[in-house]
């Protein structure tokens, strides 16, 4: 998806809008139930949008449909990178979007990125929404967190094989701002792009590939565009995290606001558990049919690469400690968290 085709004119948000709210109450206090506008960047078959469809259900459900949950998916709303300013807009009541997409506006958020070791979406997930709920981080000032989560670890996928550094030299693969470091340090030259717009980026030669988690092989479609995954994990690939503007969610009903409050957690490990299970197992199964072949970094290589990751993780606490964050005691944090959670699931 294309940034211009992000951009939809006033007139028509203003009509989508007059659309979604009629025959609903906003705050439950006329004869119709409360609607709810919802809105994610990436197609509905995406795991984050399965998300939001169960959430939606479970809302519904909970409430005996005082609440109507909409959904706008694939963008058609707002785009990566617009949501949460469409959320304090009114725009949408809720918005899901990733924070790795601008790691400089959030600090604390970005450090689930940090490569520590962790190896699936269900220890990143726990971890990243109890930091946030622990935290508190400005970041997130005049929002109500709805849930977070995060997908696996990113790994290279690629357009030929990668598993050398001298592989690596100049190739330009797509990246969130919180891995480029990772891969400037290898050698490679990282492109920022929204994931939507990575497809385009392959068939034109923009980019040799790109660094995500793998369920975007089969969710974007990009195992017809790539020939290689590496066998290599970084940290996790990316965050989510759905917001609803502090004033929107403080009006709310208290029975509502205690139906979402129940399922902050329970949609984090519904998420992450799917993620980790059939998203992921799918989406290698589907690579598999289109030819896309794993390959693996040698016992010297691949110690090479992790000594690169201990100089990424201490790059992240210079860049970002400050009089406002201390960022040593955030990552100290989360490596008592992941060491807690991995400890949990064994």
């Amino acid at each position: 998806m294309s940034v211009l085709s992000r951009i939809i004119p006033a007139t028509v948000a203003a009509a989508l809008l007059a659309g979604c709210t009629a025959g609903g109450s906003p705050d439950g206090d006329g004869d119709g139930p409360i609607t709810l506008r919802y809105a994610f960047f990436a197609p509905a078959e995406s795991f984050p949008s399965l998300q939001m469809e169960r959430w939606k259900e479970e809302m519904e459900e909970r409430t005996d449909g005082a609440v109507e949950i909409e959904l706008f998916t694939g963008g058609t709303l707002l785009g990566s990178g617009d949501i949460y300013d469409g959320v304090s807009a009114g725009t949408v009541d809720i918005g899901l979007d990733s924070p790795a997409y601008d790691s400089s506006r959030f600090p604390v958020s970005s450090a689930i990125q940090v490569p520590i070791g962790i190896t699936d979406a269900t220890t990143a997930s726990a971890v990243f929404l109890e930091l946030l709920t622990e935290l508190e981080p400005a970041e997130f000032d005049g929002y109500e967190i709805i849930t977070a989560f995060t997908t696996e670890p990113s790994y290279i996928q690629s357009r030929s094989p990668v598993t050398t550094m001298a592989d690596m030299r100049g190739l330009e693969l797509r990246s969130s701002s919180a891995t480029i470091p990772v891969l400037e340090r290898l050698g490679a030259s990282p492109i920022g792009m929204p994931m939507p717009d990575v497809a385009e980026a392959l068939q034109t030669g923009i980019v040799s590939g790109y660094v995500s988690s793998r369920e975007v092989l089969q969710d974007f479609g990009l195992a017809e565009h790539v020939t290689h995954v590496t066998d290599y994990p970084f940290g996790p690939s990316n965050s989510f995290v759905a917001v609803m503007d502090q004033e929107r969610y403080d009006s709310l009903p208290d029975d509502v606001k205690d139906a979402i409050a129940d399922l902050k957690t329970e949609m984090m490990e519904w998420a992450a558990e799917y993620h980790d299970g059939e998203n992921i197992g799918s989406a290698l199964e589907f690579a598999e049919s289109q030819g896309v072949e794993t390959v693996e970094v040698d016992a010297a290589e691949r110690a090479q690469w992790d000594s690169v990751l201990d100089e990424v993780a201490a790059d992240w606490v210079s860049r970002n400690d400050s009089a406002d964050l201390d960022a040593q005691a955030v990552l100290d944090r989360m490596r008592e968290l992941a060491a807690e959670h991995q400890q949990d699931e064994q």
